[in-house]
């Protein structure tokens, strides 16, 4: 496995790890069919689109054909996967296999990030990420789909954006339910299917698998009201997931985003040939003003780009009760310890916390052993009368990103967990009493 070193309290730290691909959800599909032989046996691949083709009959199989009509047979076959889908596949999104979207928008953010947006290539009348009702609500607080990636039969899960805040609120609900979903992408070096998304025109079609739903925030949230999200790059958009669910299910509820970018180009887009530049942002310091620091986002800053003004149109509906800041790393600025511990310990301040104690959803030890993937609902077993719940620390991001602020995340017999507490957050625990037994820390 691929180690890092452990970050410096000196320095850039995204800048380490935001080059870095991370492998917590990227593995390898197996090959396509005509790659598979073997004595004479071939297998399918279950991406591949006659993976569940009916048996030909035996004595089709024993006849031989040229490797040239074998090969030119597959090609065909994969051209012609809309037309001639074996039937009983699922033709609509599914956790068993992947099925035809096509990209309908592709917003540039920066030279290396774009948001794109992609809606089925046959209707859903029911996404299965929807609850039923006229409303298009999501039926998980954080949840992602599976790309495919064909040239090299690659799968990475990628988490889509909430569903768009606009004027016609109406338009936004057919977008919903017609299964429009937007993703936000950052191509980085040896990142194979984020440069293979990034280059994709619009016109283009990808292949999703899912839903896949993620740590159930809001039972582990239970009485608590209190959220800090420390998100690296493209780890925002599960920070914005985790936002709008937490809320929108509680009006007393209070969330922090601290978010490390690369660049400030992420955030606010360069004005262009002809217009008028606004005020710098983040502001800048005289020689008087000492060490650059995290600044914040806020509904007002212009130029925003595409996934900023997803955050802004956060702040315009929830108003103080979302906190956005960010940290650039090509102005030298991060998020420290005490940037952590200004934001734990903002806000009002709520009742203790229950231990937690042998409860898989609030124990912080079980959590040791949790995969960020919930293959369903856990029982809280907290005593009722504790009040249960736990304030929620959570970082998102690269792999290294993850490890220094709260602890590499260790396989275990092939799944990948979430590892003891580490880095900046154990630092934490040790140092404050309250951060210790009040709040939960989770991994993305």
């Amino acid at each position: 496995m691929r180690t890092h070193p452990r970050a410096s309290c000196n320095g850039s730290a995204l800048a380490r790890w935001a080059g870095q691909p991370s492998t917590r959800r990227l593995r390898r599909l197996p090959p396509p069919p005509w790659q598979q032989q073997h004595r004479g046996r071939q297998t399918r691949s279950p991406c591949s689109p006659d993976a569940q083709a009916p048996r030909p009959d035996r004595k089709f199989e024993a006849r031989a054909f040229p490797t040239t009509l074998i090969v030119a047979a597959a090609l065909l076959g994969g051209a012609s996967y809309h037309l001639f889908a074996p039937a009983g596949r699922p033709a609509t999104l599914n956790q068993d296999t992947f099925v035809p979207y096509a990209i309908t928008g592709r917003d540039v953010i920066s030279p290396a990030s774009v948001l794109l947006t992609v809606r089925p290539r046959r209707r859903d009348t029911a996404p299965p990420y929807l609850t039923p009702g006229p409303e298009a609500r999501w039926k998980h607080a954080l949840w992602s789909v599976e790309f495919k990636q064909p040239e090299l039969q690659i799968a990475r899960h990628y988490t889509p954006l909430p569903a768009r805040d606009g004027h016609d609120d109406d338009d936004d609900d057919d977008d919903a339910r017609a299964g429009t979903l937007r993703f936000y992408v950052r191509a980085v070096a040896g990142g194979e299917m984020s440069s293979y998304l990034g280059r994709l025109p619009v016109g283009s079609d990808v292949h999703l698998r899912g839903p896949h739903a993620g740590f159930d925030v809001l039972r582990r949230l239970g009485a608590r009201r209190r959220v800090v999200f420390l998100a690296g790059g493209t780890g925002i958009v599960p920070g914005m997931q985790v936002a709008r669910a937490v809320l929108d299910a509680d009006a007393g509820a209070d969330v922090q985003i601290l978010w490390a970018v690369r660049s400030a180009g992420e955030v606010r887009a360069a004005a262009g040939a002809g217009e008028d530049a606004a005020a710098p942002w983040p502001p800048r310091r005289g020689f008087w003003g000492g060490a650059a620091r995290p600044a914040d986002l806020t509904p007002g800053m212009e130029g925003a780009t595409a996934i900023a003004a997803e955050l802004q149109a956060l702040q315009a509906r929830y108003g103080d009760r979302l906190a956005v800041r960010v940290a650039v790393d090509e102005l030298r600025t991060r998020f420290t310890a005490g940037d952590v511990q200004s934001a734990v310990g903002r806000g009002g301040s709520t009742p203790a916390a229950g231990s937690g104690r042998a409860c898989k959803l609030h124990d912080q030890l079980l959590h040791q052993q949790a995969t960020e993937l919930e293959p369903a609902a856990m029982p809280c077993r907290c005593a009722p009368a504790s009040s249960p719940g736990k304030n929620l620390f959570i970082v998102s991001g690269p792999e290294g990103f993850v490890a220094h602020y709260a602890g590499q995340k260790i396989w275990r017999d092939g799944v990948l967990t979430q590892g003891p507490v580490g880095g900046v957050a154990a630092q934490l625990q040790r140092e404050n009493a309250s951060f210790a037994n009040d709040w939960l820390v989770l991994k993305l």
